[in-house]
């Protein structure tokens, strides 16, 4: 039997390919936050530093910008809870010192 509707082609769209150049620049971006804090030692570039950089890992090398904002949601207020959780229990140890 022969197939009446004609020979049959692939689509004509070609996969995405990976746009390198976001990640390389994220990458700046992460080692010039890093040089930041490593320089200066000051509380005021260290706290917002590390939020910056966590966000960033999470968002682009993690995939997270992809996600539903629920989901999003839920992951950022777990973070920020167990945080909170976290320096509560240090705060004490560092009294002591």
């Amino acid at each position: 039997m022969t197939n009446d509707t004609g020979p049959t082609s692939a689509p004509s769209t070609a996969p995405a390919t990976p746009h390198y150049g976001v990640y390389f620049r994220i990458w700046g971006v992460l080692l010039v936050i890093t040089l930041l804090m490593v320089l200066t030692h000051n509380p005021a570039i260290l706290l917002p530093g590390m939020a910056a950089k966590a966000t960033l890992i999470a968002l682009w090398f993690m995939h997270l910008k992809d996600e539903r904002k629920d989901f999003i949601f839920y992951i950022a207020s777990s973070i920020v809870i167990l945080s909170l959780i976290l320096f509560a229990l240090m705060v004490p140890d560092g009294k002591a010192m």
